[in-house]
């Protein structure tokens, strides 16, 4: 049996913001991800010449410690995008998300509650949103504005915001995340891919260890859960009791990437498209995020496709051929952004059909109950996904907790060994 101060389960943006704030504390690190590369779903692809990541991933930077973060990660090819997301109204592409649009008068305020409209009502009046937000919001999770918690439109609208530009690798999401994991190994982390964890040893509601595919046992007090909740309760033993594991709803996305010979679609990073006709719901073009993804003379746009996993959904029902031709006709009509949809070549059609719990008032409690009940098991942590920075603080946030419930007594041995660090982390 190995042993450790603390095993991360889940190799994605939050999993790496774990292990190297553990490490840079002197922990002793396994970390087991099943996927052959780390990222989760930050990942870089590259086909045809292209380099294109698994969805549009925007680094939020909201202060100087994160800026500098990422500078010692990536050194010269952190870059700065300088330009933001936009979205189309009447026709036409405008700066700034679905979001960001503000009313051009006085607009009568709507009650504030606990769902979506009411938290955007109360502050862009409730004609305003309906009229402006609504339509995006509700194609994007697949509910109606009444039905998504406030909570999610709030993060949206203050966490998820880039109102001048972003900082971005170069090379795509895909290089932050390899620059965290060899910083995690070079400082110690035991980083092991195509890995998945089988078992999180739990008897008496304290975690004594983890046992990976093959066999391999860690023995570790601590146990970051950077992965689903629900799949991580599914491994502990004792398991959860009945009602803890219910029928979660998932949202699907389908990206459709196209490849066009030509330097340019448009000078956007990233378009927003509430219209219903459209199959897609943002489309990214990643020669505007780092001239460094695309050959010259040609670019790429990314077009997520936001829907249900059935075969009755009339968007994941298409074919991939069938997608892709019909993503590249509404660049034409009705968006008008590109004048030859034949030109438009499919590089790839990826497929996620289980991106996200469906975003619904209704179904809170089951997507909660996993981790409310994980959280109360002794020496495991929760590093929950979100966006890129989220994610990482997420991790950083679950090391420190980890390192603070390994901190010994004063005069006993340390963790797993005697080896304990502070939490340096923000």
């Amino acid at each position: 049996m190995e042993r450790a101060d603390a095993v991360v389960l889940g190799a994605g943006p939050a999993g790496l913001g774990a292990a190297l704030a553990l490490v840079r504390a002197g922990a002793r690190v396994v970390v087991a991800d099943p996927a052959p590369e780390p990222g989760g779903l930050c990942v870089t692809r590259r086909r045809d010449g292209f380099a294109y990541d698994v969805g549009g991933h925007i680094p939020f930077v909201r202060d100087a410690p994160r800026r500098a973060w990422l500078e010692d990660l990536l050194g010269d090819d952190l870059r700065w995008v300088g330009r933001p997301v936009a979205c189309v109204r009447d026709g036409a592409v405008v700066r700034g998300r679905y979001l960001d649009q503000r009313p051009a008068g006085p607009e009568a305020a709507g009650p504030h509650d606990a769902t979506a409209r009411g938290e955007l009502a109360s502050r862009f009046g409730a004609a305003f949103v309906d009229r402006v937000m609504r339509p995006y919001l509700e194609k994007v999770d697949g509910v109606a504005l009444e039905s998504i918690p406030g909570d999610r439109a709030r993060r949206l609208l203050e966490g998820q915001a880039a109102p001048d530009g972003f900082f971005f690798p170069a090379r795509g999401i895909g290089q932050l995340m390899d620059a965290m994991a060899a910083a995690a190994r070079d400082a110690g982390a035991d980083i092991r891919l195509s890995t998945a964890a089988e078992a999180i040893h739990a008897p008496g509601g304290r975690v004594a260890g983890v046992r990976l595919a093959g066999g391999a046992g860690v023995a570790a007090p601590q146990v970051v859960v950077a992965m689903p909740a629900a799949a991580a309760a599914r491994l502990v033993s004792p398991g959860p009791p009945a009602g803890v594991l219910g029928p979660v709803r998932m949202r699907a996305v389908a990206i459709v990437y196209l490849a066009l010979d030509r330097p340019r679609l448009t000078e956007e990073t990233w378009i927003q498209v509430d219209d219903a006709r459209v199959p897609f719901a943002r489309a990214f073009e990643i020669a505007n995020w780092s001239p460094l993804l695309a050959p010259e003379g040609r670019t790429l746009i990314g077009l997520e496709c936001y829907c249900r996993a059935d075969a009755a959904d009339p968007v994941w029902g298409l074919g991939d051929a069938a997608l892709a031709q019909a993503c590249a006709r509404a660049l034409g009509d009705p968006l008008g952004l590109l004048d030859d949809p034949a030109g438009a070549v499919a590089v790839e059609v990826l497929r996620i059909p289980r991106a996200y719990p469906v975003a619904d008032l209704a179904q809170v409690p089951a997507v909660r109950a996993p981790a409310v009940w994980l959280d109360g098991l002794e020496g495991v942590h929760l590093a929950p996904g979100a966006a890129v920075i989220e994610a990482v603080e997420a991790g950083e946030r679950a090391a420190a907790a980890a390192l603070g419930a390994g901190r010994p007594a004063p005069g006993a041995a340390g963790v797993a060994g005697g080896r304990t660090g502070a939490p340096g982390v923000r």
